[in-house]
């Protein structure tokens, strides 16, 4: 169970107003994930087998805190739900959304009543609302606190949720879900470019479906590496597409293997030098393409 995604009651002093900007550590690092997140999947749209347009926002929701009410006075909220963060350069950056806005209802949706408190059930269920809109129409509405409607114009993306957690040191994904843990994101020391390559490995598992290649269940040590080398390999494709230099991959396997970082198993993930190996040599396949429509031109393990 998440703990907390974007408030962080205790960094903050009760009465702090609302910002345009994160007010804490917490919220930097959500805004961040975000940001990079939106990038990646932002630039890989047309290669995703599931996109769908997005607008790069999360909601979160003082309920989840054990204390909700400190949560609504740290933040300067007049409600439980509002914005966590926006992804910088996103449609909802440009339709003029920041974090700490309070919501009141989601495409046309009333956000409804507090579920128990450390619940993230009304949260989540509103994140999938303004999605399921987003990708349905083009466009999501959301009333804001004080009752004013911010139509936001979605933008092509993979249909990915990228997510802070605080998880322990490691990272993971599902067919749509990409997550971090708080933990992980620290040992990489704020280096936005091996943070884009711990996502594009993620967004790589997502992307290519390794979930449902694997199925449910105990899963051989042979399998997952074959998913391993293949995320490990298209993630240098969906960096480069975004604008990141993939070398940065090959910095990301040297600073958290060998240490230990992001509770990695060298028998499922592959030894540190075998990997960055195989990345350097798909880095080379892919500038030898005359472009990088990894859709086409990515090979599939055997």
């Amino acid at each position: 169970m998440l703990a907390r995604l974007a408030f962080a009651v205790a960094a903050l002093a009760p009465g702090t107003p609302a910002s345009a900007q994160p007010v804490d550590d917490l919220q930097q690092d959500d805004a961040q994930v975000q940001t990079i997140g939106w990038r990646l999947s932002h630039a890989n749209a047309g290669f995703c087998a599931r996109a769908a347009p997005g607008i790069g926002l999360l909601l979160g929701d003082a309920q989840t805190f054990a204390d909700p009410e400190l949560a609504r006075a740290a933040y300067g909220l007049s409600g439980d739900i509002a914005v966590a963060a926006v992804a910088a350069g996103s449609p909802a950056e440009a339709a003029g959304l920041a974090v700490n806005a309070v919501v009141t209802a989601v495409d046309g949706v009333p956000v409804g009543p507090a579920p128990r408190k450390g619940s993230w059930d009304r949260v989540w269920a509103l994140q999938t609302r303004l999605e399921q809109a987003a990708a349905r129409a083009g466009k999501v509405s959301l009333m804001l606190g004080g009752g004013r409607v911010v139509t936001v114009m979605a933008a092509p993306s993979c249909a990915v949720r990228f997510i802070l957690d605080d998880g322990k040191n490691n990272a993971g994904a599902t067919r749509s879900q990409v997550r971090i843990g708080r933990e992980a994101l620290d040992q990489l020391g704020g280096d936005e470019a091996m943070i884009a390559a711990v996502l594009a490995h993620e967004l790589a598992h997502a992307a290519l479906d390794h979930e449902t290649l694997l199925g449910p269940g105990k899963r051989s040590t042979n399998a997952v590496r074959r998913t391993e080398r293949e995320a490990d390999r298209l993630s240098v494709w969906i960096m480069a597409n975004a604008g990141y230099p993939p070398e940065a991959a090959l910095r990301m396997i040297r600073l958290i293997q060998p240490r230990g970082l992001l509770v990695i198993p060298g028998a499922s993930h592959g030894m540190a030098s075998t990997r960055m190996k195989e990345m350097a040599a798909e880095i080379a396949v892919m500038r030898a393409q005359p472009d990088t429509n990894w859709a086409l031109r990515f090979r599939r393990e055997p």
